[in-house]
């Protein structure tokens, strides 16, 4: 498995200078290695994730984030027995983004299972970007899906501003 870290330190838990440096010089975040860790965990117990490469972790109030190439992504959601094992391992809900995805993607992947219908980009008069999704169905029916928890996750990934609206058709 690929991830932030060394695979000597995603195993052992500590982490060598190399990358201690990486961490104190902020180009990985403790959410990294936290990420990286517990996902090679899992890996020991289970060879399909052994193959998938974590480009990053994040922590968003209780959930985690973890960003993996689009095939990992797909590998985890055609196996729901493997999710709940990844999801028993951290202790907490896990959310998975693609990590080459599109803007338009990382929003789909987030509201997945529901269907995104539109994003488009807009440009405040004070300079700053805003993303708005329309996502079909009311908010009412689409209960499992939180909102806001959707909104942290795109800003804590990748700084989008994110305005959610549902469309009922």
């Amino acid at each position: 498995m690929k991830t932030p870290i060394c695979p000597f330190d995603a195993k052992s838990g500590v982490l060598c200078a190399r990358c201690d440096e990486k961490l104190h010089a902020g180009s990985i975040t403790q959410d990294d290695v936290d990420a990286a860790v517990t996902l090679t965990r899992v890996a020991n117990k289970n060879q399909d994730i052994d193959r998938f490469t974590l480009a990053r972790g994040a922590r968003v109030d209780d959930d985690y984030v973890l960003v993996l190439r689009g095939q990992d992504v797909m590998s985890v959601r055609a196996n729901p027995s493997l999710a709940e094992r990844i999801e028993k391992e951290f202790g907490h809900k896990v959310h998975y983004v693609e990590s080459e995805a599109s803007e338009r993607g990382l929003v789909e992947s987030l509201f997945y299972p529901a269907r995104v219908l539109s994003v488009n980009q807009f440009y405040l008069p004070d300079g700053n970007k805003l993303t708005k999704a329309v996502v079909a169905g009311r908010s009412s029916s689409n209960q499992k899906i939180n909102v806001e928890k959707v909104r942290k996750i795109a800003k804590a990934v990748r700084n989008i501003e994110l305005l959610v609206e549902f469309e009922q058709r």
